[in-house]
């Protein structure tokens, strides 16, 4: 893309990934890059490789110094004056590009307390907390009965055991449940099925969450709308994705509410792995409800 020459951390530059069109980003150095981002980095033995995160998704990949062009102002206001489509990802890409510093600092925060989290063992209670969940998710239908037992006829049927009440959520939570709802529904229904020419309309989803600045800890666990975002970023195949980037922006979203999650802990204090263990077997009983329902 350019000839041979020097970067530096914090320039700005137009980068030319392989399947992907020439996009905006900014050299970042590892200590603000995430840890499981760094492992994925290629070897490099005889080129330089230079880790870039793209606006405005936040995402990461490598270039060498000949896939990159510094971008000039020059340049970007050439470019958001001659573009049509005012709302288009690219365009705001080039927007951040103008003046990346305010934005590139709330990145590095947020990558500094997901890695604050990882370090004091919130992947692992995730991941106990999931595997809850999914015994909670058994499939809860009852099987037929024998035909030896239907002609017990004289025994009175055993009463069923009584749904514990549903805990009412505040009109916030329910509208992030309703968006995880519709998220699962269209990348991981039962079918397997992601409808191509529904993509605009979860287009539009994914930019409703996007742009929700206002989400708690309490929110996330009650709803569980980042384990939908992280299945959906380790989809192997999604229609269009060059285009729309679903994968990489669940993956920004599960990086952004991980630092969420980790702040939300602090603030427990003393609060035991027993009692968060009880509060997941109540998130997952809510979202089988609240999938139930959505499915009628």
């Amino acid at each position: 893309m350019s000839t041979e020459q020097e970067f530096k951390v914090g320039d700005v530059v137009l980068a030319k990934i392989k399947g992907f069109p020439a996009w905006p980003g900014i050299i970042m150095d590892d200590e603000n890059v995430p840890s499981d981002v760094l492992e994925e980095r290629p070897s490099s033995k005889n080129r330089q490789l230079y880790t870039v995160r793209f606006f405005p998704a936040a995402d990461y990949n490598w270039a060498t110094a000949r896939d990159m062009q510094r971008l000039t102002e020059a340049d970007i206001n050439e470019f958001l004056e001659k573009t049509a489509k005012k709302t288009s990802d690219l365009y705001k890409a080039y927007q951040i590009a103008r003046d990346p510093v305010a934005w590139n600092e709330e990145k590095n925060k947020i990558v500094k307390e997901h890695e604050e989290w990882l370090a004091n063992g919130g992947a692992d209670e995730e991941e106990e907390a999931e595997e809850e969940e999914e015994e909670e998710e058994e499939p809860r239908k009852r099987k037929a009965p024998a035909a030896g037992a239907s002609r017990k006829k004289a025994k009175a049927p055993e009463p069923e055991e009584k749904a514990e009440p549903e805990i009412e959520l505040d009109p916030a939570t329910k509208r992030v449940r309703e968006w995880r709802h519709k998220l699962q529904r269209a990348f991981l229904n039962k079918e397997g099925v992601i409808v191509a020419s529904e993509l605009e309309t979860h287009d539009a989803t994914f930019k409703t969450v996007e742009a929700y600045d206002e989400m708690t800890a309490d929110q996330l666990k009650a709803t569980k709308i980042g384990k939908v975002m992280k299945r959906i970023n380790q989809l192997a195949e999604i229609p269009r994705d060059d285009e729309f980037k679903f994968r990489e922006r669940a993956g920004a979203l599960v990086l952004r509410w991980g630092a969420i999650l980790g702040k939300g802990e602090e603030h427990e204090g003393d609060e035991t792995r027993e009692d968060a263990r009880e509060e997941s077997k109540d998130d997952a009983k809510d979202e089988a409800k609240g999938a139930e329902s959505t499915n009628a």
